[in-house]
């Protein structure tokens, strides 16, 4: 990322279109998630209810005739003709396309598929659990890859099938004397369940909309709230930025006026030279230049983040401050001295970065009205480089520095209190850093940090 492209203001939040891509993301994997495991409950619920009818139905008719005790007893003729006509109405259902009797050693001792008589087979979870008192249902499609024994010969009767493995006990025992086991291609039951899961999808696809328009429309209404309230703040901000550069500009202003006020008032006075009066006039005329330059570079200013960023050269750029503060630091008996160390260069926009550095040695030579020094030197700190000011004013309290960076609050008679918020949010704006603190022995230090030129600066968080 460029200098360039960090000066540029922020894009503003699209919020309606990032809460409309989440919200739907979100809300459409909850209502997927909720329709699967409501469909998954349904389902199973109402296979469970079949199974529950089909094993109250088939102990009742097994223990009407007391033909139940044939699976404990296989050996019995006598219950096994009772068993047998019990089975027959079983056989004479439309529904189940097998049925299966198991005895208690998992053998099976009728079935509607004759070649099945006889036969055991192992590795039955459902025929174990059904042994052990527990109502097993399931639906299932048959696979052709891995199809079991028992299931051999229901391809014909379509692929989706309910299986049952019903626990026979005997009347008034709690013993499980065998297992029923019923396999059915539910048509009526197929569609029940297909209907209640058009319906339950249905409900969630309607809930998700009429969830997300409503969380749509009061985000919506928010960020026209939050848009409008933006635009406020930017004209706000506009109005405080035109006051900002307004008293930069008296501000700035006032040392030329004064001298020329000066000026004038001696070529007014009787008794001048010519030598004297062109003198007077020069010094007229170069404050009039100097007070053009300022309006000149204070309008560049104030286009500032429509130019783009440039390098400076921070040794040049101090010398031609420090001239032009020159006649008034050493009007007050002021020496400065500069770092002879070669400076780095920084990556800023230059009549922004000199009207900086023109406002702060302002405030240090306003802070030393009877003298003093003002010493600057380089400094450099990972991708950041600048300078540091130090004068040897009467620097300032704690509780003063905490407060001096914000707007309107000065420590001057008369003063606005905006010329160091305005320095320190430019210098903010290009991702550098205004440090100030109490000098030694006395006296205060500015430190001014801007992105080195070349490197990339730091993203604010």
């Amino acid at each position: 990322m460029t200098v360039s492209e960090i000066l540029q203001p922020p894009m503003p939040l699209n919020l309606r279109k990032r809460f409309a891509l989440a919200s739907l993301v979100v809300i459409s994997a909850i209502a997927i998630g909720l329709g699967w495991m409501l469909s998954s409950v349904l389902t199973e619920r109402m296979l469970q209810r079949e199974g529950e009818v089909s094993m109250d139905f088939i102990q009742n008719l097994l223990i009407t005739d007391d033909s139940a005790r044939y699976l404990a007893t296989p050996d019995d003729d006598a219950l096994k003709k009772r068993f047998l006509r019990s089975m027959a109405h079983i056989s004479a259902m439309r529904e189940p396309v097998r049925a299966n009797a198991f005895g208690r050693d998992g053998t099976v001792l009728w079935s509607t598929d004759k070649s099945l008589v006889g036969q055991k087979f192992d590795f039955n979870v459902e025929l174990d659990a059904a042994l052990q008192g527990q109502l097993v249902v399931h639906g299932d499609h048959l696979s052709t890859d891995d199809i079991k024994p028992e299931h051999v010969g229901l391809e014909r009767h379509g692929s989706y099938f309910v299986e049952s493995y019903i626990p026979i006990r005997g009347l008034g025992s709690p013993d499980v004397l065998g297992v029923m086991e019923l396999y059915k291609v539910p048509v009526q039951l197929g569609a029940d369940i297909q209907r209640g899961l058009r319906q339950l999808w249905l409900a969630c696809l309607l809930s998700a909309i009429v969830l997300f328009v409503t969380l749509y429309w009061i985000v919506a209404r928010a960020d026209r709230a939050l848009h409008s309230q933006h635009l406020q703040l930017t004209e706000a901000q506009s109005l405080a930025s035109a006051v900002e550069l307004a008293s930069a500009v008296a501000h700035n202003l006032r040392n030329p006026l004064a001298s020329i006020r000066s000026a004038a008032e001696l070529i007014n006075a009787s008794g001048l030279s010519p030598a004297e009066t062109r003198e007077l006039s020069g010094d007229v005329i170069e404050a009039v230049d100097r007070a053009d330059r300022w309006i000149t570079e204070l309008v560049h200013v104030a286009q500032a983040p429509q130019l783009q960023p440039e390098t400076v050269d921070l040794a040049p750029l101090v010398a031609n401050c420090l001239q032009e503060m020159a006649p008034e630091m050493l009007r007050r008996h002021i020496v400065w001295q500069v770092d002879e160390t070669p400076a780095l260069q920084v990556s800023a926009h230059r009549a922004t970065l000199r009207q900086i550095l023109l406002s702060i040695m302002a405030n240090a030579v306003e802070a030393m009205p009877g003298g003093g020094h003002l010493k600057i030197s380089w400094c450099n700190v990972s991708t950041l480089a600048g300078l540091r000011l130090s004068d040897s004013g009467a620097g300032i309290s704690a509780d003063v520095q905490q407060r001096l960076f914000r707007p309107f609050f000065s420590t001057k008679e008369g003063g606005l209190g905006i010329g160091l918020a305005l320095v320190k949010r430019m210098v903010e704006q290009w991702h550098g850093q205004l440090k100030l603190t109490p000098a030694q022995p006395r006296g205060t230090c500015v430190e001014i940090l801007l992105p080195r030129s070349g490197s990339t600066p730091p993203v604010a968080a």
